[in-house]
This record gives C-alpha cells, structure tokens and sequence, in this order.
C-alpha cells in the first residue's frame, strides 16, 4: 500500500490518502493492476471497480521515469479486458478538464466526453467525465 501511495504523490498534485488506497483494495467492487520491475518497484497502476455493466476508473498513474512508454496505454486494454471479462459494457471516468495528455489518450482508446462534474478536485477544478463502450 506504501509504495501505491508513494507513487501517487509523485504524479499527482492533491494525491489520495494512504487510508483511501487501503480502503479501495479490501473493497469488493475494486478491482486493481500493478505493474513493477524485476527488482519489485512499482511503475504504474490501475484501480477501478466493476458495478453492473459499469467500469468505473478511479485512479491510473505512471511513475514520471516511465511516462511515454505507452504503459497507461496498457493498463487501459488491460482493464477493459478484465472488465470485459466481468460482464462490463461500458467504462466511465473523471479526467481533470487541464489534463491534456490524459484526454488524448482516452480520446485516441475512443472515449468521449458526455458532461462536467463543477469543482470535483480538491482544490476546485472541473471534471469532465467520459465513456467509452466495451461490449
């Protein structure tokens, strides 16, 4: 859990609490993806939960040393396969409206934006929520 939370404050500028990454694991809805070296540091990850035909991301992030790699890529397909595989139909998610390289590639994977949440982040900034179809 030490090391998830580490890796969100290095990306993230209002990273989540320890607590809430503790509380989304032992959650039976969430589901997860870690990827790590050889040596066991971890690079990225995904968390996400299934609810019905609902894929719901709720965090992704990529150490900032392997950032254009393509790994976010990754772990996207890789989500949609598992959720797939969880009779999920379609994927929903939160993206900061400032968060150009996040929208491009959820634009590029085929999402596209269906409304705003008003002041969703922490320190005020929009939301812009976004779906894409799976199955």
């Amino acid at each position: 859990m030490a090391d998830i939370s580490e890796l969100e404050s290095k990306c993230f500028a209002d990273p989540w609490p320890a607590k809430a990454f503790e509380d989304e694991i032992n959650n039976e809805l969430s589901r997860s993806i870690l990827i790590r070296t050889k040596e066991g540091e971890l690079v990225a990850y995904c968390i996400f939960w299934i609810v019905g035909p609902e894929a719901h991301l709720l965090s992704i992030a990529v150490s900032p040393a392997h950032r254009r790699l393509g790994i976010a890529k990754m772990l996207m397909l890789k989500m949609f396969e598992m959720a797939i595989l969880e009779l999920a139909e379609y994927v929903v998610l939160e993206v900061r409206k400032s968060n150009e390289a996040a929208k491009t590639l959820y634009r590029i994977l085929g999402f596209q934006t269906i409304g705003f949440r008003r002041r969703y982040y922490q320190n005020g900034e929009d939301a812009e929520v976004m779906v894409l179809q799976i199955a």
